[in-house]
């Protein structure tokens, strides 16, 4: 049975763990396993590794064939390294000292990784405030324009405010003119009611006096009657 060390998904959807684990190389990935050997968590800052290095080191040996994922991580722990020394047969002592020079360069590798990501948003940075400068100089120039432009549509306006105070004058004129036409039409109806009261008194003057002459004559003829039916009786 060929064995194969792997990596085993587990986890919920887009929130990943691993196990590594030793199965056989023809069973289903989250399949049935044979051993498990450590744990593999990338989405922690920075990824987190365990493994236990004897297991690892005996299924090495035995001939088991680590994936090229498991073979990367293993390689970061040093694993790999110390498995092949101890295939070529090179004393513990040995092995020790070449751990701890792999163990340097892997801190100068790190070092040297940092200074470049610090190095790219350097760069990055910079870009960004060159960009935000030569958008503030394109803006400067339009507002310098426009300033000017402003300052003249003021001066007009201040020029066309009295010409409108002059074209609304003549309305007010007009309006004054009109006000004098309807004085002098009162003045002529106040006339006009006066001379028809001037006239209309005689009228009721005459209207008494016919009122007067017509009592008269009916006292008379009333009187007249009188003196008649006297006599008859008489």
């Amino acid at each position: 049975m060929a064995v194969k060390l792997r990596l085993r998904r587990l986890g919920r959807k887009k929130s990943p763990f691993y196990r590594i684990v030793a199965a056989d190389s023809h069973a289903p990935r989250d399949g049935r396993f044979i051993e498990e050997i450590g744990h593999y968590n990338p989405l922690a800052e920075p990824a987190s590794v365990k493994v236990d290095e004897e297991r690892v080191l005996y299924w090495l040996g035995v001939g088991a064939q680590p994936s090229k994922t498991v073979k990367n991580i293993l390689s970061r722990e040093g694993i790999i390294l110390k498995f092949d020394l101890q295939r070529k047969g090179v004393a513990e002592e040995k092995i020790s000292e070449e751990l701890k020079k792999w163990e340097v360069l892997q801190i100068e590798k790190a070092r040297r990784i940092e200074e470049k990501k610090a190095a790219e948003s350097e760069k990055k940075k910079a870009a960004t405030e060159e960009e935000a400068e030569a958008a503030e100089e394109q803006v400067k120039p339009e507002e310098e324009k426009t300033a000017p432009e402003s300052a003249e549509a003021q001066e007009e306006k201040a020029a066309e405010q009295p010409e409108e105070t002059k074209t609304e004058e003549p309305p007010a004129e007009s309006s004054t003119e009109e006000t004098a036409a309807e004085e002098v039409s009162k003045e002529e109806e106040e006339k006009k009611t006066k001379t028809a009261e001037e006239e209309t008194e005689p009228e009721k003057g005459e209207e008494a006096e016919t009122a007067v002459e017509g009592e008269e004559e009916t006292g008379e003829a009333d009187s007249e009657e009188q003196a008649d039916e006297e006599k008859k009786n008489d």
